[in-house]
């Protein structure tokens, strides 16, 4: 098969380049230890001879880290504003030229801090900066009728551009959460939801917290370990000052088996985005939800089948049962099957997103582990492809997956151009998988995204690419234009 480049038939191209960087002590007044995961988002229809080498980025950060020329008692927040105006000024490094954005996350080990903590900062080349802040209380025993325990996560999106003396301290925020859930002051059956409700607007409206003046957005996820809900469980509510009001929450069910293909066995995730502001008194229990769906995969009626179509059959099934009545107070309802390698020999799931008026789309991943890529002295690569089907496509229309990673299982180690980088290699793999007729992934896909994650190597830390190719759909001489887009 060709390797050539093929860049030239792209209206157009971008590619998001990832590293991690594990164990960075901090020059800060506690040496605090950090792992570092930077994200680059390359300018749309960038030629690839203009991405960047990571090393060098990579250099400069471990360097600026650990010499910080600033403040040692700066907040991590400061020290990651800091850093990423370094990259992107330093012209050495050249990133303000090709970048769209640029963003920083800082996962900072438990010290002064005495909790998970992490920060992302994220720039773009004409001044826009946006900062996040999560953090993570675990094995909280909520004043609740059955005592659960659950993990917090606290997101906190700052307006854009805030002034740095407007960050908050996160201990404060901490010990209001913990003194508000182990306190729980409303009555003690009300469902997880409400509860989170009310500890966001508590959070929100305190004027001690002074987090109205100062954010976008509060979110908090409560992660509940099973109990009275026998099965993982979490819901998150995101609140805006101004009173915006969103509620999703999310269930995984654990080895449910089906008669098709012979008995497989899947995990499933269940996520159910609530309309806006939907009154409190209309959330539904999900242990319904729950037992709805292992009777209906255990019952399936078709023993062989393609996994998309028994996916599609099950979001079906749940919108239109009137006793769960989950039609009239959803936004959305998506359903993941992540089914055990069997019949398709390596990792694979479907995801289907279904809305109460009808729309439809299907997403089905799968990875490969393991290849030998025949660039850099022999490198291996995870491979991991999203395809995004248009749409409410017809059934028939899905793709056997075990062609598309036995082709790029070939593609890959028998590639010819040992000098390319991975991003060349993963544009050559993109395009080969979309101009293949007999893939015919062009004529049914709305994206292909595609991911190498390259173990360390000539590049010594976790580092992955991702493009992703849409197909426009308009034909020139017989062939179906498309373009990269991230």
């Amino acid at each position: 098969m060709s390797q050539e480049p093929i860049f030239d038939s792209i209206t157009g191209k971008s590619n998001l380049v990832s590293f991690k960087l594990e164990d960075i002590r901090l020059q800060v007044e506690n040496n605090e230890v950090a792992d570092v995961t930077v994200n680059l988002d390359y300018i749309d229809g960038l030629n690839p001879s203009e991405l960047k080498n990571v090393v060098p980025i990579a250099n400069n950060i471990k360097d600026y880290l650990t010499n910080y020329p600033n403040n040692p008692n700066d907040l991590f927040e400061v020290i990651n504003r800091n850093l990423t105006k370094e990259l992107l000024t330093d012209d050495n490094l050249g990133l303000s030229k090709v970048l769209d954005s640029l963003s920083v996350n800082l996962d900072v080990s438990p010290k002064v801090i005495p909790f998970q903590f992490d920060n992302t900062n994220t720039r773009t080349s004409d001044g826009d900066i946006n900062d996040i802040v999560s953090f993570q209380l675990k094995n909280i025993q909520l004043d609740v009728t059955n005592k659960e325990n659950a993990n917090v996560t606290i997101t906190l999106d700052y307006i854009d551009g805030v002034d740095p003396s407007n960050f908050k301290e996160v201990g404060v925020i901490a010990d209001k959460v913990k003194d508000y859930l182990t306190n729980y002051p409303n009555h003690p059956n009300d469902l997880f939801e409400v509860i989170n409700r009310n500890l966001t607007e508590k959070l929100l409206s305190d004027s001690n917290l002074g987090l109205s003046e100062v954010l976008d957005s509060l979110s908090v996820n409560l992660d509940v370990a099973p109990a009275i809900i026998p099965f993982q469980f979490d819901n998150t509510n995101t609140r805006t000052p101004n009173g915006y009001i969103n509620d999703t929450v999310s269930f995984h069910l654990e080895d449910v088996t089906s008669p098709i293909d012979g008995g497989i066995v899947a995990d499933v995730t269940v996520n159910l985005d609530y309309v806006d502001g939907i009154d409190s008194s209309l959330l539904k229990d999900v242990i319904p939800i729950g037992n709805y769906i292992k009777d209906f995969l255990a019952n399936y009626p078709v023993e062989a089948g393609l996994y998309e179509v028994l996916n599609r059959d099950l979001t079906q099934g749940l919108l239109n049962d009137s006793t769960i009545g989950l039609s009239g107070v959803l936004d959305s309802l998506s359903v993941n099957l992540d089914v055990s390698p069997k019949i398709i020999p390596f990792q694979f799931d479907t995801t289907i997103t279904r809305t109460p008026n009808g729309n439809i789309n299907d997403i089905v991943s799968f990875q490969l582990e393991d290849i030998l890529l025949p660039i850099d002295g022999a490198s291996v690569a995870d491979v991991a492809v999203n395809l995004d089907f248009i749409d409410g496509i017809d059934p028939s229309a899905f793709k056997d997956v075990i062609p598309l990673g036995n082709f790029i299982e070939d593609y890959l180690t028998n590639y010819s151009n040992p000098n390319d980088s991975f991003e060349v290699v993963n544009n050559n793999l993109g395009n080969a998988l979309l101009t293949n007729s007999n893939l015919g992934l062009s004529e049914v896909l709305d994206s292909l995204t595609v991911t190498l994650g390259a173990s360390p190597g000539v590049i010594p830390f976790q580092f992955d690419n991702t493009v992703t190719l849409t197909p426009i759909r308009t034909t020139i001489f017989g062939v179906s234009e498309f373009t990269t887009v991230l």
